[in-house]
């Protein structure tokens, strides 16, 4: 295995399996994407989109990809060309997606000062919807996992999660990658709102 390059080694063991592969993976490369999608990201895609997002985007089609074995990569080379497209894609596709009509920043409108309703109490109507949320959510879930998504709910930081649980924080950012997923199914099977 001399001869093979640390990304390309670290490839092998996080499809064998190994989490802490793909937290190097993670901590390898997440604070070069995050600088890279903020020079690259314009002004009005700013307003709308956090670089956070896009890197966690980014990692989540590069792991899948690595899942696959769609990614693969010689002895002298690393990883950084493909996280680059990737990346600029994934940031060329929001664009494409918030300039749209019906989504572009320029329609927005700020709320009337004291009628954001994130700054008051939900009502029992909205506490209900949520909770009934939240119980969805978490059905699918494994005992472990539900738990961890509690956490993240919570707030908790990774690291302080994966010692309560006593897992690592690659499984962490997992659990959260597939409530994440989960959620976006819930939502987008809402019946829509009566007028």
């Amino acid at each position: 295995m001399a001869d093979f390059s640390p990304d390309e080694q670290l490839i092998s063991a996080y499809r064998g399996g190994d989490d802490e592969a793909a937290t190097e993976l993670f901590e390898r490369y997440y604070g070069r994407l995050i600088e890279l999608i903020r020079r690259q990201m314009g002004w009005r895609l700013k307003q709308v989109e956090g670089s956070v997002d896009v890197a966690q985007s980014v990692l989540r089609s590069f792991f899948k990809q690595l899942r696959d074995k769609q990614v693969t990569v010689g002895p002298d080379d690393d990883l950084w060309p493909l996280l680059v497209t990737v990346a600029l894609n994934k940031i060329r596709n929001r664009g494409k997606f918030w300039s749209r009509q019906r989504r572009d920043p320029r329609r927005q409108s700020p709320l009337v000062e004291g009628l954001d309703p994130l700054e008051r109490e939900p009502s029992p109507d909205d506490a209900a919807v949520v909770q009934d949320l939240i119980e969805q959510l978490l059905a699918p879930f494994s005992g472990r996992r539900r738990q961890i998504i509690e956490l993240i709910l919570q707030g908790e930081p990774v690291k302080s999660i994966a010692e309560q649980v006593g897992t690592t924080e690659r499984t962490i950012y997992n659990t959260r990658m597939a409530a994440a997923s989960t959620l976006e199914k819930l939502l987008a099977t809402e019946p829509p709102e009566e007028e």
